[in-house]
This record gives structure tokens, C-alpha cells and sequence, in this order.
């Protein structure tokens, strides 16, 4: 039985080793100057985003059915600028990547905030998703690179509550800029606004994190997929690593069935019932709840599987588009509800994919399995936003909702039936930090 002085001396140990344990789950330098400047470039892109047709429309006066081409054409160019975006970061690096792409968003913002007509409007509009998209995966190797180990995935976290901040702060600033000045040049001064956000996140990574190479894996070792990566090594190795594969499955049918429909098919529905105004109202909700929950449950997450957590976020998503679903018209306090339980589930899904790809991703291929991971976003994008369109062409866009929530309550109960079996043994559960022990005195040189 331990002595009183035992039971003393473990418990200041216990004490001792606490403030060290926090500070290893402390952002490097580098990782939060990079999710500093995601929050500054999100305030910019919430500033735009959710008016990008009213800009086609009303500044561009672009017709309808152009409006539809660029829309199919921004999807094409958005699978094309992830592809290019993987392949560059693996032959230039992320920081090069992403500082020129940084550049050329924020040069595309200026075309369209000073364009007046269709063509440049709508070439300055793909110009932008091009550099947006190859932005993506290389921007998600940088802060892989830049949080590596058992941080990583809290980095991740991180980052998404940066670009939900942003996101709503930028939403918020526009709606007061549009009231003051106006439709016309409230948009104008919004895409000044947007430029000068990328271009000061370029500038801050310029000056303040230097390139560096991949850390190497615990005990020096890849973690999984395949090992053996030569000099022509590309999406092809990418694509036969099984894992890779089955979390970009994943993420496509997640994306398409709920992210996707939380932007084009719960806007359409709410159009539909002419409940329009309440949807400033439904994405405030799923933002703030997103910035709010984020870091406090990732700190509850370490320890836990991933498939758990994964099943756990669709099991939410699916609760969110249940209660749209027994809703004959959802009023904006339904829709307020239905996305803030979303945004729970979009807490625990969204740090997790990125973390495992770059958990995976050999050094060699690190931008493309990041383009990869991009890819399947984008791809689930078009797969939802294609569904949508089908069914509130035939009229029957209320089916949605009931399907994509059964869809993802049956995936949900999949994961968590192959919680055990659903990744391999060293990705299972997401990591712990833990405090290094430090150097002995006489071999610290």
C-alpha cells in the first residue's frame, strides 16, 4: 500500500508534468501564422461567396443561361485546379504554391471588382476558382508540414474554426457594407476587400514561415499506403493506396450528401417555400455553432477511434436533415436548428480526413494525395449539386432530404460496425499528446 509521501510525491509529479503536457498541444509558430491567415482570407471570402450570383446578376448582367455555363464551367475548372494544385506542391513545395496562388486569387479579385460585363466578369470568376482551387491542397500540405505528429489534427480544428469565424465576420461586414452602398458598388468594395485579404495572407507567409521539408513519420517511418514512391510517382501511386481511397470515398459521399445540400440544396428548398430571408439566419447558425464547438470538442477527441468520431458526425448530419425532412415547410427557426446540429457534425467530420491523408501521404506524393483529398470534395460537390438540380427540376426536391439523412444514418451504422477494421491499427485511434522526456544532463550537448 503506498505511504502518504508516495501518494504526495505522484501527485506533484502529476502536477508538474500538466503545464508541459499543454504546451504539446500548443500550435507551432508556423502552424498558427498559417491558421492566422486562413481567419484573414475567410473574412474576405465570407464577404463574397454568398453573393456570387447577385454578382453575375446585378453587376455583370450576365443572362440566365450564361449564368447556368459558368456555373457548370467553375465546377470543371474547380477538379482541374485541385489536379494541377497536388501535382505543383510535390515539384515546387507548398509555400511556393501557395504565396503565387495567394497572388493570382487576390489579382482575380481585383478583375472582378472592377469588371462590368459578362466575359470579364465570368473569366475573371473561373480565373479565381482555378487559383482558389489550387490553392486548397496546398495550402492543407503547408499546415500538415507545419503541425506535425499528434498537433496535426488539432491544427485542422483550428482551421476550421478560423475559416467559420471568418467566414461569419465576413458574411456580417457585407451585409452592412450592401446596405450602405449599396448592390453595385458594395460588391465592387467587397472584392477590393477580398483581394486585399488574400494578398495580406500571402504576404504574411512570405515573410513569416520559411519552406521546410516533410518531418519525418514517428520512429522515422511512413505511415501507411504505399512506401516505395520513385521519381514518377503520381496520382496513379495516389490512387492505389487503399486507404486513400476510402477516405476519399468517404468524403465524396459526405460532401455530396451533406455539405453540398447545406449550400445548394437547403437554399433551394428554402426558396422553394419562400423562406428565403431566414437563410442569412440558417448559415449565421452554422457558423457561429462551428467557431463555438470546434476546439472544445477536439480537445475530448484524443484517445477516441476515428471511425467512432466519423460515425458520429454523419449520425448528426443525418439528425439535421431528419428534421428537415418531417418539417412540411420549414420555418427559419427549423432551418436555424437543422443547421446548427449539422454544424456539430461538421466539428467532428472536418479534422478529420485531412489529418489521415497527410497521416498517410509519402513525402514524395504529399501534394497530390492533399489534391486528392480536394478532389473528392469537389467531385462530392458536383455529385450533390447535380442531384439537386434534378430533383427540383422534376419537382420532387422535398425527396432529398429523407434520402441523403438515410443514406448517412446507414453509413454512420456502417463505420461503427467496422470501427475496429475500418482503418489500419497505427490510424485508429487519433493520437495523444505526450509530454517528451527531456534529455539527460549528461548527454545534452
Amino acid at each position: 500500500m503506498p505511504t502518504s509521501e508516495t501518494i504526495r510525491d505522484r501527485a506533484r509529479a502529476r502536477l508538474r508534468s500538466a503545464p508541459h503536457a499543454e504546451r504539446t498541444r500548443r500550435l507551432p509558430s508556423a502552424a498558427r501564422i498559417v491558421v492566422g491567415g486562413e481567419l484573414l482570407s475567410s473574412i474576405g471570402t465570407g464577404t463574397t461567396v454568398p453573393f456570387l450570383l447577385v454578382y453575375l446578376d446585378e453587376v455583370c448582367r450576365t443572362p440566365d443561361g450564361v449564368v447556368g455555363l459558368l456555373l457548370v464551367a467553375r465546377a470543371l475548372v474547380a477538379l482541374a485546379g485541385a489536379t494541377l494544385g497536388g501535382v505543383l506542391c510535390d515539384r515546387i513545395g507548398p509555400k511556393a504554391v501557395v504565396v503565387a496562388a495567394l497572388a493570382v486569387t487576390a489579382v482575380c479579385s481585383v478583375g472582378m471588382a472592377t469588371s462590368a460585363s459578362p466575359l470579364p466578369g465570368g473569366a475573371a470568376m473561373l480565373a479565381h476558382t482555378v487559383a482558389f482551387t489550387v490553392l486548397a491542397p496546398a495550402l492543407d500540405a503547408m499546415l500538415a508540414q507545419a503541425a506535425p505528429g499528434p498537433v496535426r489534427q488539432a491544427a485542422f480544428a483550428w482551421r476550421n474554426t478560423a475559416v467559420n469565424l471568418g467566414g461569419a465576420l465576413g458574411a456580417a461586414a457585407a451585409s452592412v457594407t450592401l446596405v450602405v452602398l449599396g448592390t453595385g458598388s458594395g460588391l465592387t468594395m467587397l472584392y477590393v476587400l477580398d483581394a486585399l485579404s488574400f494578398a495580406g495572407f500571402a504576404l504574411l507567409l512570405a515573410l513569416r514561415v520559411a519552406s521546410f521539408a516533410r518531418p519525418a513519420a514517428p520512429q522515422g517511418k511512413e505511415p501507411a499506403g504505399p512506401r516505395a514512391v520513385g521519381p514518377g510517382g503520381g496520382y496513379a501511386t495516389a490512387v492505389a493506396d487503399p486507404v486513400l481511397r476510402r477516405i476519399c470515398l468517404l468524403v465524396g459521399f459526405t460532401v455530396a450528401a451533406g455539405f453540398a445540400q447545406l449550400q445548394i440544396g437547403l437554399p433551394a428548398l428554402a426558396t422553394a417555400d419562400g423562406t428565403q430571408a431566414a437563410l442569412g439566419w440558417m448559415f449565421a447558425a452554422f457558423m457561429v455553432t462551428s467557431a463555438v464547438l470546434q476546439i472544445p470538442v477536439e480537445r475530448r477527441l484524443p484517445g477516441r477511434s476515428r471511425a467512432s468520431v466519423l460515425a458520429a458526425a454523419l449520425t448528426c448530419m443525418a439528425l439535421a436533415w431528419t428534421v428537415i425532412a418531417v418539417s412540411h415547410h420549414p420555418s427559419p427557426v427549423i432551418l436555424a436548428v437543422a443547421a446548427a446540429i449539422f454544424a456539430v457534425g461538421g466539428t467532428l467530420f472536418s479534422p478529420v480526413p485531412p489529418t489521415l491523408v497527410n497521416d498517410i501521404a509519402p513525402s514524395a506524393l504529399l501534394g497530390r494525395y492533399n489534391g486528392a483529398h480536394m478532389l473528392a470534395w469537389t467531385g462530392g460537390f458536383t455529385v450533390g449539386a447535380a442531384a439537386t438540380s434534378t430533383l427540383l427540376a422534376a419537382g420532387a426536391l422535398r425527396a432529398l432530404f429523407p434520402v441523403c439523412a438515410a443514406a448517412l444514418a446507414l453509413t454512420a451504422g456502417f463505420l461503427w460496425h467496422r470501427r475496429r477494421r475500418y482503418l489500419p491499427v497505427p490510424l485508429m485511434r487519433i493520437p495523444v499528446a505526450t509530454p517528451q522526456q527531456p534529455l539527460p544532463k549528461d548527454s545534452a550537448s
